[in-house]
């Protein structure tokens, strides 16, 4: 059974977080596993074993896709393991009174805040701390690839004015700008990102590329202005996605080039495994989290793929369909769903008919391409 526009928010029930509790997928054990985690006394050092939980679940399941053995058997055992050792860790004295003099103090984070805010301090300090080959390099590279393998050609492209509606950082917005296109906006509500982004193209010298703080629901432009409206992993974290497409489609030109990333439902062991962590970590600092990533050695560009969903208010899984039906409203022609990505990406994986894909990935990204009537 899938459930549509499965809005997950930190404030509710387990089952409601969790869809393969609810569907009691592996037995009752994701339940136990968060129940156990739940049950631990709200501090830093507990707080600690909860974002251990994090590169945990991450390395293991990464092994699980690699295998080409059963996964869901694979992936209840891993749940299993975790809860383990992790009793083992807490009641362990000597670890604890190391730990209980090792960290500084945050400031409590207030979690009423609007989404708005909560979303934009998560990625604004999750993108700052890119380096900058992650920044520039990576992110043309990882765009250039997924246009090339889907066979994307988009006319006028050194003439286009593009907007990347939710910009974050910035660096899907200069990406754009290095693959030539004449001028690139950037909007987003987080202004931690956006001084980021002004500061680090001002240092490259990139020209004709500007960075506006607003609302991706309710943009400060006029109807049919921008060649080519990008949004990219960005809606299925508000709290009106469907006005969020309505707005991309407004701005852009008839005829114009869009391109919309939706995470997607049903999306195997990698949703389950973002899921259990979302309701394990749902009341950590997130700037602790980071921290304590960091200390172990990952890099920040590993952070944020770990922490980006794990730890951001809203986080909408949709199915192809919804999605569709959505842009058709309002005006969308030649919709194409992507069926290629980077080397990393779950339609990668499905497209290459790696052993057990649906189990590990469901129907993978959702990506879409059109054009506007």
């Amino acid at each position: 059974m899938i459930r549509e526009d499965k809005d997950i928010r930190f404030t509710n029930t387990i089952g409601e977080i969790v869809d393969c509790v609810h569907l009691k997928k592996y037995n009752e054990v994701p339940e136990k596993l968060i129940s156990m985690f739940n049950s631990l006394p709200k501090d830093q050092i507990n707080d600690y074993f909860r974002i251990l939980a994090v590169p945990f679940l991450f390395h293991k399941t990464e092994y699980i896709f690699k295998s080409s053995e059963e996964p869901d058997s694979l992936f209840e055992k891993t749940l299993v393991d975790l809860k383990d050792s992790t009793i083992t860790a807490v009641n362990n004295e000597g670890l604890l009174n190391i730990l209980s003099n090792s960290f500084e103090n945050f400031e409590e984070e207030d979690f009423q805040l609007d989404v708005k805010t909560h979303t934009g301090q998560h990625y604004g300090n999750l993108f700052k701390e890119f380096k900058n080959v992650n920044y520039f390099e990576e992110a043309k590279k990882l765009l250039e690839t997924r246009l090339i393998r889907n066979e994307v050609n988009i006319p006028n492209l050194k003439d286009s004015v593009l907007l990347d509606q939710g910009c974050g950082g910035g660096r899907y917005t200069t990406a754009w700008k290095l693959l030539g296109v004449n001028k690139a906006v950037g909007i987003d509500f987080s202004e931690i990102g956006l001084s980021d982004a002004r500061s680090r193209v001002e240092i490259a010298g990139i020209n004709n590329i500007d960075f506006i703080k607003g609302s991706v629901l309710n943009m400060p432009f006029e109807d049919e202005i921008f060649d080519i409206v990008y949004s990219n992993g960005v809606l299925h974290h508000t709290e009106d996605w469907k006005k969020g497409i309505k707005e991309q489609l407004r701005v852009m030109k008839s005829g114009g080039f869009g391109w919309q990333y939706l995470i997607e439902n049903p999306g195997g062991i990698f949703w389950d495994n973002i899921e259990i962590l979302r309701a394990i970590l749902k009341d950590v600092n997130k700037k602790f989290a980071q921290n304590v990533l960091r200390s172990l050695g990952i890099p920040m560009n590993r952070v944020f793929y770990m922490l980006d969903h794990v730890m951001v208010p809203i986080n909408t899984r949709l199915s192809s369909n919804k999605i569709i039906e959505e842009l058709k409203k309002n005006g969308a022609c030649n919709i194409r769903r992507l069926d290629r990505g980077t080397n990393f990406d779950r339609v990668e994986s499905i497209y290459n008919k790696i052993p057990f894909a649906k189990k590990k990935f469901g129907i993978g990204e959702n990506r879409f391409v059109f054009n506007k009537i």
